[in-house]
C-alpha cells in the first residue's frame, strides 16, 4: 500500500518540476531522504507527510484521496 502513497508523491514532485535535492532542502533533510521516500525505505507517519505536502505545496487531502481511489480499482 505504501507503494501507492510514494507514486503519488513523486508524481507530485516531478509534476512542480521539483528536484529531489530542492524538496529535501525544503525538508530540511539529507538529500538522500527522498529518494528513500520515494523507494519506500522510509515510511512517512501522518505527521511527516503534511510536512512533506506542505514542502511539496501540494494539498495532503489529494493525496489521501489518490490513495483511496487506488486501493478501489484494486479491489474490484
Amino acid at each position: 500500500m505504501t507503494q501507492i502513497l510514494q507514486q503519488w508523491l513523486k508524481k507530485e514532485r516531478k509534476s512542480k518540476g521539483i528536484s529531489k535535492l530542492e524538496l529535501s532542502s525544503r525538508l530540511n533533510k539529507p538529500s538522500s531522504y527522498v529518494n528513500d521516500v520515494e523507494l519506500g525505505k522510509y515510511v512517512l507517519d501522518i505527521i511527516e507527510y503534511l510536512y512533506y505536502c506542505h514542502a511539496l505545496g501540494s494539498d495532503p487531502k489529494q493525496g489521501i484521496q489518490y490513495i483511496s481511489n487506488e486501493l478501489e480499482n484494486q479491489l474490484k
